[in-house]
Protein backbone atom coordinates (compact mmCIF):
# COMPACT_ATOMS: atom_id res chain seq x y z
CA UNK A 1 0.00 0.00 0.00
CA UNK A 2 1.41 3.37 -1.01
CA UNK A 3 0.77 6.01 1.62
CA UNK A 4 3.65 8.42 1.04
CA UNK A 5 3.40 11.64 -0.91
CA UNK A 6 4.07 11.41 -4.64
CA UNK A 7 5.37 11.48 -7.22
CA UNK A 8 5.69 7.71 -7.18
CA UNK A 9 5.01 4.71 -9.38
CA UNK A 10 6.63 2.66 -12.12
CA UNK A 11 5.06 4.42 -15.09
CA UNK A 12 6.99 6.20 -17.85
CA UNK A 13 6.13 9.68 -16.50
CA UNK A 14 6.16 11.39 -13.12
CA UNK A 15 4.05 14.36 -12.12
CA UNK A 16 6.19 17.48 -11.95
CA UNK A 17 3.51 20.02 -11.07
CA UNK A 18 -0.20 20.70 -11.15
CA UNK A 19 -3.51 19.27 -10.06
CA UNK A 20 -6.38 17.79 -12.08
CA UNK A 21 -9.35 16.78 -9.96
CA UNK A 22 -13.09 17.19 -10.18
CA UNK A 23 -13.10 19.84 -7.47
CA UNK A 24 -9.80 21.53 -8.33
CA UNK A 25 -7.82 22.04 -11.51
CA UNK A 26 -4.60 23.96 -11.99
CA UNK A 27 -4.06 25.89 -15.24
CA UNK A 28 -1.72 23.16 -16.40
CA UNK A 29 -0.39 19.76 -15.36
CA UNK A 30 3.22 18.95 -16.20
CA UNK A 31 4.50 15.38 -16.62
CA UNK A 32 8.20 14.61 -17.07
CA UNK A 33 10.02 11.39 -18.02
CA UNK A 34 10.59 8.94 -15.18
CA UNK A 35 14.38 8.64 -15.03
CA UNK A 36 14.11 5.26 -13.30
CA UNK A 37 11.51 3.79 -15.66
CA UNK A 38 11.94 0.02 -15.80
CA UNK A 39 11.88 -0.29 -19.61
CA UNK A 40 14.74 1.72 -21.15
CA UNK A 41 13.57 0.95 -24.69
CA UNK A 42 10.33 2.81 -24.07
CA UNK A 43 11.64 5.57 -21.82
CA UNK A 44 10.01 8.90 -22.83
CA UNK A 45 12.11 11.70 -24.26
CA UNK A 46 9.57 14.51 -23.94
CA UNK A 47 7.69 16.34 -21.22
CA UNK A 48 3.91 16.59 -21.48
CA UNK A 49 1.93 19.68 -20.53
CA UNK A 50 -1.84 19.29 -20.19
CA UNK A 51 -3.56 22.64 -20.72
CA UNK A 52 -6.63 22.82 -18.46
CA UNK A 53 -7.65 26.34 -19.49
CA UNK A 54 -7.70 26.55 -23.26
CA UNK A 55 -11.09 25.95 -24.85
CA UNK A 56 -11.51 23.03 -27.21
CA UNK A 57 -12.21 25.32 -30.15
CA UNK A 58 -9.06 27.36 -29.46
CA UNK A 59 -7.01 24.18 -29.01
CA UNK A 60 -8.16 22.86 -32.39
CA UNK A 61 -7.29 26.18 -33.99
CA UNK A 62 -3.85 26.22 -32.36
CA UNK A 63 -2.89 22.68 -33.36
CA UNK A 64 -3.73 23.59 -36.95
CA UNK A 65 -1.41 26.62 -37.05
CA UNK A 66 2.17 26.34 -38.29
CA UNK A 67 3.35 28.15 -35.14
CA UNK A 68 0.59 26.96 -32.79
CA UNK A 69 1.29 26.18 -29.15
CA UNK A 70 -0.70 22.91 -29.07
CA UNK A 71 0.62 19.57 -30.34
CA UNK A 72 -2.28 17.18 -29.65
CA UNK A 73 -6.02 17.72 -29.14
CA UNK A 74 -7.97 14.74 -27.86
CA UNK A 75 -11.59 13.61 -28.15
CA UNK A 76 -12.63 15.38 -31.34
CA UNK A 77 -16.18 14.75 -32.49
CA UNK A 78 -16.63 13.38 -36.02
CA UNK A 79 -17.96 16.79 -37.13
CA UNK A 80 -14.92 18.56 -35.66
CA UNK A 81 -12.60 16.09 -37.35
CA UNK A 82 -14.43 16.37 -40.67
CA UNK A 83 -14.16 20.15 -40.71
CA UNK A 84 -10.50 20.21 -39.62
CA UNK A 85 -8.27 21.52 -42.41
CA UNK A 86 -4.56 22.14 -41.91
CA UNK A 87 -1.21 21.69 -43.61
CA UNK A 88 0.47 21.58 -40.21
CA UNK A 89 -1.56 18.85 -38.48
CA UNK A 90 -3.69 15.83 -39.26
CA UNK A 91 -6.50 13.75 -37.81
CA UNK A 92 -5.33 10.51 -36.22
CA UNK A 93 -8.01 7.87 -35.51
CA UNK A 94 -7.56 5.44 -32.64
CA UNK A 95 -9.13 2.01 -32.30
CA UNK A 96 -10.52 1.59 -28.80
CA UNK A 97 -12.64 -0.99 -27.02
CA UNK A 98 -15.65 1.26 -27.30
CA UNK A 99 -19.22 0.70 -28.45
CA UNK A 100 -22.16 2.82 -29.49
CA UNK A 101 -25.55 1.19 -29.00
CA UNK A 102 -29.16 2.29 -28.71
CA UNK A 103 -30.75 1.21 -25.43
CA UNK A 104 -34.42 0.25 -25.76
CA UNK A 105 -36.56 1.71 -22.96
CA UNK A 106 -38.45 -1.31 -21.68
CA UNK A 107 -39.37 0.42 -18.42
CA UNK A 108 -41.68 3.12 -19.72
CA UNK A 109 -45.46 2.48 -19.44
CA UNK A 110 -46.84 0.24 -22.20
CA UNK A 111 -43.38 -0.08 -23.70
CA UNK A 112 -43.37 -1.79 -27.10
CA UNK A 113 -39.73 -2.70 -26.48
CA UNK A 114 -40.66 -5.48 -24.10
CA UNK A 115 -41.41 -7.50 -27.22
CA UNK A 116 -38.21 -9.23 -28.38
CA UNK A 117 -39.55 -9.41 -31.94
CA UNK A 118 -39.87 -5.61 -32.03
CA UNK A 119 -36.35 -5.14 -30.68
CA UNK A 120 -34.94 -7.52 -33.26
CA UNK A 121 -36.93 -5.78 -36.00
CA UNK A 122 -35.22 -2.46 -35.28
CA UNK A 123 -31.85 -4.22 -35.38
CA UNK A 124 -32.80 -5.64 -38.77
CA UNK A 125 -33.95 -2.22 -40.00
CA UNK A 126 -30.53 -0.59 -39.76
CA UNK A 127 -27.67 -0.74 -42.24
CA UNK A 128 -24.74 -0.36 -39.82
CA UNK A 129 -22.22 0.25 -42.59
CA UNK A 130 -24.23 3.33 -43.55
CA UNK A 131 -24.11 4.48 -39.91
CA UNK A 132 -20.30 4.29 -40.06
CA UNK A 133 -20.19 6.09 -43.41
CA UNK A 134 -22.72 8.85 -42.75
CA UNK A 135 -22.97 8.97 -38.96
CA UNK A 136 -19.24 9.13 -38.10
CA UNK A 137 -17.84 9.77 -41.60
CA UNK A 138 -16.00 6.46 -41.76
CA UNK A 139 -14.29 6.76 -38.38
CA UNK A 140 -15.49 3.51 -36.86
CA UNK A 141 -16.42 -0.06 -37.64
CA UNK A 142 -19.45 -2.30 -37.35
CA UNK A 143 -19.48 -4.76 -34.45
CA UNK A 144 -21.93 -7.67 -34.12
CA UNK A 145 -22.73 -7.02 -30.45
CA UNK A 146 -20.59 -5.63 -27.61
CA UNK A 147 -17.18 -7.15 -28.29
CA UNK A 148 -15.04 -6.30 -31.28
CA UNK A 149 -13.85 -9.24 -33.39
CA UNK A 150 -10.46 -10.44 -32.17
CA UNK A 151 -10.93 -9.13 -28.62
CA UNK A 152 -11.23 -11.24 -25.50
CA UNK A 153 -14.62 -12.96 -25.49
CA UNK A 154 -15.43 -12.42 -29.14
CA UNK A 155 -17.04 -15.39 -30.83
CA UNK A 156 -18.13 -15.88 -34.42
CA UNK A 157 -21.24 -13.68 -34.33
CA UNK A 158 -22.24 -11.70 -37.39
CA UNK A 159 -24.01 -8.32 -37.23
CA UNK A 160 -27.78 -8.40 -37.64
CA UNK A 161 -28.30 -8.31 -41.41
CA UNK A 162 -30.52 -5.57 -42.75
CA UNK A 163 -33.92 -6.89 -43.82
CA UNK A 164 -36.25 -3.97 -44.47
CA UNK A 165 -39.26 -6.07 -45.47
CA UNK A 166 -39.09 -8.31 -42.42
CA UNK A 167 -38.49 -5.37 -40.09
CA UNK A 168 -41.39 -3.40 -41.56
CA UNK A 169 -43.74 -6.34 -41.07
CA UNK A 170 -42.77 -6.80 -37.41
CA UNK A 171 -42.93 -3.06 -36.62
CA UNK A 172 -46.40 -2.68 -38.13
CA UNK A 173 -47.82 -3.84 -34.78
CA UNK A 174 -46.60 -0.68 -32.99
CA UNK A 175 -49.44 1.64 -31.99
CA UNK A 176 -47.18 4.68 -32.00
CA UNK A 177 -45.24 4.99 -35.22
CA UNK A 178 -43.11 7.90 -33.96
CA UNK A 179 -40.31 7.13 -31.51
CA UNK A 180 -38.14 9.41 -29.39
CA UNK A 181 -34.38 8.99 -29.73
CA UNK A 182 -32.21 10.55 -27.01
CA UNK A 183 -28.70 11.52 -28.03
CA UNK A 184 -26.02 14.17 -27.61
CA UNK A 185 -25.55 17.12 -29.94
CA UNK A 186 -22.40 15.48 -31.29
CA UNK A 187 -24.47 12.44 -32.33
CA UNK A 188 -26.82 14.39 -34.61
CA UNK A 189 -25.41 12.86 -37.81
CA UNK A 190 -25.97 9.39 -36.37
CA UNK A 191 -29.56 10.22 -35.42
CA UNK A 192 -30.15 11.63 -38.90
CA UNK A 193 -28.94 8.40 -40.49
CA UNK A 194 -31.05 6.27 -38.14
CA UNK A 195 -34.11 8.44 -38.85
CA UNK A 196 -33.62 8.05 -42.60
CA UNK A 197 -33.43 4.28 -42.33
CA UNK A 198 -36.27 3.88 -39.81
CA UNK A 199 -38.51 5.88 -42.12
CA UNK A 200 -38.14 3.03 -44.61
CA UNK A 201 -39.76 0.63 -42.12
CA UNK A 202 -42.58 2.98 -41.17
CA UNK A 203 -41.18 4.71 -38.10
CA UNK A 204 -40.73 8.43 -37.56
CA UNK A 205 -38.03 9.77 -35.23
CA UNK A 206 -38.25 12.68 -32.81
CA UNK A 207 -34.74 13.56 -31.57
CA UNK A 208 -34.20 14.65 -27.97
CA UNK A 209 -30.80 16.28 -27.49
CA UNK A 210 -31.54 17.93 -24.15
CA UNK A 211 -33.24 15.18 -22.16
CA UNK A 212 -36.59 16.95 -22.34
CA UNK A 213 -38.63 13.75 -22.60
CA UNK A 214 -37.69 12.52 -19.12
CA UNK A 215 -38.20 8.78 -18.90
CA UNK A 216 -40.62 8.64 -21.85
CA UNK A 217 -37.95 8.11 -24.51
CA UNK A 218 -37.80 5.02 -26.73
CA UNK A 219 -34.15 4.63 -27.70
CA UNK A 220 -31.14 6.26 -26.04
CA UNK A 221 -27.77 6.30 -27.77
CA UNK A 222 -25.06 5.26 -25.31
CA UNK A 223 -21.33 5.33 -25.93
CA UNK A 224 -19.36 3.17 -23.51
CA UNK A 225 -15.90 1.69 -23.25
CA UNK A 226 -14.27 -1.41 -21.80
CA UNK A 227 -11.23 -0.28 -19.86
CA UNK A 228 -10.46 -3.81 -18.65
CA UNK A 229 -8.34 -5.97 -20.95
CA UNK A 230 -10.20 -9.18 -20.16
CA UNK A 231 -13.32 -8.56 -18.12
CA UNK A 232 -16.19 -7.12 -20.19
CA UNK A 233 -18.60 -8.81 -17.78
CA UNK A 234 -17.70 -6.29 -15.11
CA UNK A 235 -17.24 -3.19 -17.23
CA UNK A 236 -19.67 -3.44 -20.13
CA UNK A 237 -22.38 -6.04 -19.56
CA UNK A 238 -22.88 -5.07 -15.93
CA UNK A 239 -23.57 -1.45 -16.85
CA UNK A 240 -26.25 -2.38 -19.37
CA UNK A 241 -27.87 -5.40 -17.72
CA UNK A 242 -26.74 -5.66 -14.08
CA UNK A 243 -28.99 -4.82 -11.12
CA UNK A 244 -27.12 -1.58 -10.50
CA UNK A 245 -26.16 -0.91 -14.10
CA UNK A 246 -26.12 2.75 -15.00
CA UNK A 247 -27.57 2.14 -18.48
CA UNK A 248 -30.10 -0.57 -17.65
CA UNK A 249 -33.58 0.31 -18.97
CA UNK A 250 -35.22 -3.07 -18.55
CA UNK A 251 -36.42 -5.33 -15.72
CA UNK A 252 -33.77 -7.23 -13.81
CA UNK A 253 -32.58 -10.26 -15.74
CA UNK A 254 -32.09 -13.33 -13.50
CA UNK A 255 -30.27 -15.15 -16.31
CA UNK A 256 -27.71 -12.38 -16.58
CA UNK A 257 -27.25 -12.29 -12.81
CA UNK A 258 -26.61 -16.03 -12.93
CA UNK A 259 -23.93 -15.50 -15.55
CA UNK A 260 -22.41 -12.66 -13.55
CA UNK A 261 -22.22 -14.65 -10.32
CA UNK A 262 -20.65 -17.53 -12.18
CA UNK A 263 -17.89 -15.51 -13.82
CA UNK A 264 -16.93 -13.90 -10.50
CA UNK A 265 -15.99 -17.34 -9.21
CA UNK A 266 -13.73 -18.15 -12.14
CA UNK A 267 -9.95 -17.87 -12.12
CA UNK A 268 -9.07 -19.59 -15.39
CA UNK A 269 -8.99 -17.17 -18.35
CA UNK A 270 -10.02 -19.82 -20.85
CA UNK A 271 -13.12 -20.58 -18.80
CA UNK A 272 -13.85 -16.87 -18.44
CA UNK A 273 -13.54 -16.31 -22.17
CA UNK A 274 -15.82 -19.23 -22.95
CA UNK A 275 -18.45 -17.88 -20.57
CA UNK A 276 -18.04 -14.37 -21.99
CA UNK A 277 -18.72 -15.74 -25.46
CA UNK A 278 -21.84 -17.40 -24.08
CA UNK A 279 -23.01 -14.11 -22.58
CA UNK A 280 -22.27 -12.27 -25.82
CA UNK A 281 -24.44 -14.79 -27.67
CA UNK A 282 -27.20 -14.48 -25.05
CA UNK A 283 -27.32 -10.70 -25.21
CA UNK A 284 -27.14 -10.79 -29.00
CA UNK A 285 -30.18 -13.07 -29.05
CA UNK A 286 -32.08 -10.96 -26.50
CA UNK A 287 -31.44 -7.76 -28.51
CA UNK A 288 -32.08 -5.51 -25.52
CA UNK A 289 -30.15 -2.82 -27.37
CA UNK A 290 -29.79 -1.67 -30.95
CA UNK A 291 -26.31 -2.86 -31.84
CA UNK A 292 -24.50 -0.26 -33.91
CA UNK A 293 -20.78 0.47 -34.18
CA UNK A 294 -17.44 0.90 -32.48
CA UNK A 295 -16.44 4.55 -33.09
CA UNK A 296 -12.81 5.63 -33.36
CA UNK A 297 -11.34 8.07 -30.90
CA UNK A 298 -10.20 11.08 -32.90
CA UNK A 299 -7.14 13.24 -32.28
CA UNK A 300 -5.74 16.29 -34.04
CA UNK A 301 -1.95 15.87 -34.08
CA UNK A 302 0.72 18.30 -35.25
CA UNK A 303 2.96 17.06 -38.05
CA UNK A 304 6.23 15.69 -36.71
CA UNK A 305 4.76 14.58 -33.40
CA UNK A 306 5.22 10.84 -32.96
CA UNK A 307 1.82 9.89 -31.54
CA UNK A 308 0.28 6.43 -31.74
CA UNK A 309 -3.03 5.98 -29.89
CA UNK A 310 -3.11 3.13 -27.41
CA UNK A 311 -5.08 0.26 -28.89
CA UNK A 312 -7.54 -0.37 -26.08
CA UNK A 313 -7.90 3.01 -24.43
CA UNK A 314 -7.88 6.75 -24.86
CA UNK A 315 -5.56 9.54 -23.85
CA UNK A 316 -7.03 10.58 -20.54
CA UNK A 317 -5.72 12.46 -17.53
CA UNK A 318 -7.18 10.82 -14.46
CA UNK A 319 -7.48 12.60 -11.11
CA UNK A 320 -3.95 13.71 -10.43
CA UNK A 321 -2.22 15.66 -7.70
CA UNK A 322 1.31 16.05 -6.43
CA UNK A 323 1.94 15.54 -2.73
CA UNK A 324 4.02 17.95 -0.70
Amino acid sequence: MIDAAGPWGTGPFVLKSGVSQLAKRSPEVVMEPNETYWNPERKPKVRIVFDNIISKADAIAEVGKADGKVDIVTELTPDEAKSFKSDSAKIVPGNTKSILVGVFNQNKPDSPWKDIAVRKAVNMAIDKDAVVKNGVYGWGKVVPAFIQPGRFGAGDLKPYAQDVAKAKEALAKLDNKTIVVVATEAQKPIVAELAKQLKEVGLGVTPDYKGETGDKWDIKLVWHFDWSPQFPMGVVYREFFGKKGGFRAMPEDPKFEEYYAKVLGMTDLKDQEKLTQEVEQYEYDQANVLFLISPNNLYAVRNGVGFTPYDTWMLELAETTKGK
